[in-house]
């Protein structure tokens, strides 16, 4: 019969499941659409839409499958980080775009008063 174990747990020692807000991942789409294909390859909407055809005829997908950004990355030869860093882009601007639209409510709230 082995020896029991004891276990404990440290006060020390973080909680794995709860991460901190800056260690939680950045990249948060994993698919490429039309829209993003038009800001990485500097290309009309038209033009991205066929590029996104092409890829999905490519791999044998459904008009519902998504294209991931490695599909994207191999059947284009664009490197992962010039994606990623455009994918990157566009939620940082989302996220100033929250931003500025709190400060002007607030900002026109404040004058009210």
């Amino acid at each position: 019969m082995p020896a029991p174990t004891t276990r404990f747990r440290s006060k020390e020692l973080p909680f794995f499941s709860t991460l901190h807000h800056a260690t939680k991942p950045f990249f948060k789409q994993w698919y490429i659409n039309a829209l993003d294909v038009t800001r990485i390859m500097s290309v009309t909407y038209a033009e991205a839409r066929q590029v996104v055809s092409a890829l999905r005829s490519f791999y044998s997908k459904e008009r519902s499958d998504v294209i991931t950004v490695e599909e994207f990355c191999a059947f284009t030869r664009i490197s992962k980080s010039f994606v990623r860093m455009h994918l990157v882009s566009k939620v940082m601007e989302g996220e100033l775009k929250k931003q500025v639209c709190k400060a002007r409510v607030a900002f026109v709230v404040g004058n009210l008063h």
